[in-house]
């Protein structure tokens, strides 16, 4: 509840009116938003999670935590593999034991697709899965474990799978928050310009505003069929140097691209977009443009630079 996404799942919750109770890193001295509790606790323990089920007694599940950096998977895949998948498997037994009548919305990734041909555009959910990292593989196993849990307990587990989310308060090792705390760092710090070193800035992917998918895990909770699976797109892809363009021309001071080759992911998929029909056919569309989450994105930025100096 304390992560990139799961802040902002918080507010929109709350705003719809709903008791939110989340978890918590272990010792990690981690601090739950405002308006909400929220329980250390091991997720990857079925037993810790059997208990706070019970005494929490949810109606909804939303399983959001995890780790979730494909470039960092590699450095660490058995890492990646126990949050990931120990860690849903934790979430689905606490609520097999203790509130299955819960219904659960699982967070999984565009990522599974992994190498799609370009004559195949757009992912559908027919499309078959290729993970091509430890993250990936991470994912999909705990997608299997979802569907497993669905078949074989009963257990209301719906799947979403997000494609590139962006917006205001993302991890900076991802490529736009990356350039919008370059540029708001130049800013306050009054250089005369911000120099960006990217990697393949040609890249295209499917960009949606994580705000507009916290609306699909709401709407999911609501209306989703455990026996389909969602995705969350936009049904067409930018450039990665389409954000960089956005970003440049929101820039209060002159920045210079340049391309840093060990910063290019060999094999990297070129372009990746896909259909959101099924969300379409519950009434979900995106609301938010690029240039707003941009936007909001720097701002963050922005504040976080002024914190820093005061």
């Amino acid at each position: 509840m304390t992560g990139f996404v799961g802040r902002h799942l918080v507010a929109h919750l709350i705003g719809e009116g709903h008791e939110v109770v989340g978890t918590l890193l272990p010792g990690a001295g981690e601090v739950p938003p405002s308006g909400t509790t929220g329980h250390e606790v091991d997720i990857t323990d079925p037993d810790a999670m059997a208990a706070l089920m019970g005494t929490v007694a949810p109606d909804a599940v939303v399983h959001l935590a995890a780790a979730a950096s494909v470039g960092q998977s590699f450095d660490d895949p058995a890492g990646t593999w126990h949050v990931n998948v120990e860690g849903t498997r934790g979430v689905l037994e606490g609520i097999r034991r203790a509130a299955p009548a819960a219904r659960m919305v699982m967070a999984l990734s565009g990522e599974e697709y992994g190498r799609v041909p370009l004559e195949q555009l757009p992912v559908t959910d027919d499309t078959p899965l290729n993970p091509m990292s430890p993250y990936a593989e991470s994912k999909v196993a705990a997608d299997r474990l979802c569907e497993q849990y669905h078949r074989e307990h009963g257990l209301a587990v719906v799947r979403l799978r997000a494609f590139n989310q962006l917006g205001p308060g993302q991890d900076p090792r991802f490529v736009l928050p990356s350039i919008c705390k370059q540029i708001a760092d130049a800013e306050m710090e009054g250089d005369g310009v911000c120099r960006l070193e990217l990697g393949n800035i040609g890249t295209r992917r499917d960009f949606l505003d994580v705000r507009d998918v916290v609306r699909a895990y709401a709407l999911l909770l609501e209306k989703g069929d455990p026996s389909r699976v969602y995705l969350a797109a936009t049904g067409r892809s930018h450039a990665i140097s389409d954000l960089v363009d956005i970003a440049v021309s929101q820039a209060r001071i002159p920045v210079q691209v340049t391309s840093d080759p060990s910063r290019v992911r060999e094999g990297e998929q070129p372009d990746l977009y896909a259909s959101p029909r099924a969300l379409e056919e519950l009434g979900w569309a995106p609301r938010i443009p690029l240039e707003q989450s941009i936007g909001d994105a720097l701002d963050y930025w922005r504040d976080r630079a002024h914190m820093e100096v005061d």
